[in-house]
């Protein structure tokens, strides 16, 4: 998808922004690629970006995320969140979230995903700047 750095960049945004220190990069780079892989690359970067907010909200991150790419054998993981490493079905990386931090993900995610929604509802930059920071910019499309 072509989209998929700048979508990486917005979620890094966000989680920057909001003081998520828990959800690292790599898991939010491996989370949007499954949503790309199994929702499909329709819609604007907005609505992408939603999306992934409102599966964070929605899945509480308790659905095992893994790719086509992994391959048996698959470990048991008992972790609070399981996304597997495309490359190796025996690495979970996000094994060192805890209850704690995946319940304040998906609750930074609820309420960032009512946020942009009412701002996508409102077409108001300022509503956006409550996510990113108020340097937060758009760019007209060309």
């Amino acid at each position: 998808d072509s989209d998929f750095r700048t979508l990486v960049r917005l979620a890094k945004k966000w989680r920057n922004y909001s003081g998520i220190k828990p959800l690292k990069s790599f898991t939010i780079e491996l989370i949007m690629a499954h949503l790309l892989d199994t929702g499909g690359s329709d819609g604007t970067i907005e609505e992408k970006f939603r999306r992934f907010l409102l599966y964070i909200a929605e899945s509480g991150l308790k659905e095992t995320i893994q790719f086509k790419e992994n391959m048996p054998p698959f470990k048991v993981f008992e972790d609070p969140v399981i996304i597997l490493d495309p490359v190796s079905s025996e690495n979970n990386v996000a094994s060192r979230i805890t209850e704690e931090e995946r319940i304040e993900i998906v609750n930074a995610a609820n309420d960032a995903w009512e946020t942009a929604h009412f701002a996508s509802a409102e077409n108001d930059l300022e509503i956006w700047k409550e996510l990113f920071g108020g340097r937060f910019k758009v760019e007209d499309a060309a």
